[in-house]
């Protein structure tokens, strides 16, 4: 596998300010903490190594991923991270491996709709041909970036500063996030399902797509369907595809899944499994999903704890975890969707 690094010029910026917020950033997301001294601070996730420097003129910032694609996912969060707080700073930042200008992101490719149909359980399974290559097991989640409807699509770009420009205003893309159901590398296919939300604007698009429109799509990021020993999961109808994915995945697997849906969810086919135990919540008890993934973490029992569903509740889970004292790498914690602000 090639590697793919990038570095900061030095630029001004309190290390220690720098350094409270990565490690901030580290906790909320399970990122292992490689390094923290006076040298510098190096964190590590899926996507890469990140190393923050402190120099004569401040501080530079060194990347290492295995490919462009996740060479390009963490420049967006650093730079989106220190514009946070600093946008004039983040402006000014630049890389070594600056790329033309106008160029589509590493980590973006345009797919085509050849196929929109129902499936049990209220879903839409939508394919997808392009550019397939970068989808695996180990990574199958992706962001679908829709155009408004009526209007020719504008791509996003790179940044000087080497971030994601998002085209805004009229042109600003819908951007769900979905999990591959289903890859076909040889023909370069991607399936999805899509839970429809009625008056949902991901719903609409994929109710109303034409045969070879076009859509963006990011590399698949982190998350994958490989789990190791046994498993309780926890998961909503937004992760009905990447559990089925988890099914397919780990024929070996043994344990037990709860899912939290409407009645009417629960017809969504589900590939059979020997080893792994399916039940469904009782209607109405989607809110105690934090709850019974927190008890689960007290049992103390040996389990690989997968949950995926509202932001809230996978934030409450991810804490508890944490302060159980389980290891990062024994759990999967996600924010499937967030509700909409009252």
């Amino acid at each position: 596998m090639s590697e793919s690094t990038a570095r900061t010029a030095p630029f001004e910026m309190e290390f220690a300010l720098l350094r409270r917020g990565a490690l901030a950033q580290a906790r909320e997301h399970d990122l292992a903490v490689a390094r923290d001294d006076a040298e510098g601070l190096t964190l590590e996730s899926f996507y890469g190594r990140i190393d923050f420097l402190p120099c004569a003129a401040g501080l530079q910032i060194a990347i290492r991923a295995p490919h462009a694609e996740y060479l390009q996912v963490l420049k967006d969060a650093l730079v989106a991270q220190i514009g946070t707080h600093m946008p004039k700073l983040a402006n000014a930042i630049r890389w070594n491996d600056a790329p033309p200008q106008a160029r589509l992101p590493a980590n973006a490719g345009i797919m085509t709709t050849v196929g929109v149909e129902p499936i049990s359980g209220g879903f839409l399974r939508v394919t997808l041909q392009g550019d397939v290559s970068r989808f695996s097991d180990a990574a199958i989640h992706f962001r679908l970036g829709i155009p408004p409807e009526g209007r020719a699509p504008r791509w996003p770009t790179v940044a000087q500063n080497g971030a994601t420009d998002w085209p805004k205003g009229e042109d600003r893309l819908h951007l769900p996030v979905y999990t591959a159901r289903a890859v076909d590398t040889a023909r370069g296919r991607l399936c999805f399902d899509l839970f429809e939300h009625a008056g949902g604007r991901a719903t609409h698009w994929a109710r109303t797509a034409r045969f070879g429109q076009q859509v963006l799509v990011t590399a698949p990021g982190g998350g994958g369907c490989l789990v190791s020993g046994a498993l309780r999961g926890f998961g909503d109808e937004t992760a009905f595809p990447a559990i089925a994915r988890i099914l397919e995945a780990n024929p070996d697997a043994t344990g037990h899944i709860t899912l939290y849906a409407d009645a009417a969810s629960t017809a969504y086919p589900f590939p059979t499994h020997p080893g792994l135990q399916i039940d469904h919540a009782a209607p109405g008890q989607r809110d105690r999903m934090a709850q019974d993934a927190e008890a689960a973490i007290a049992g103390g029992q040996d389990i690989f704890l997968w949950f995926a569903g509202e932001r809230e509740l996978a934030t409450a889970v991810r804490s508890a975890r944490r302060a159980s004292g389980r290891r990062p790498k024994d759990a999967y914690v996600s924010a499937f969707w967030q509700k909409a602000p009252s």
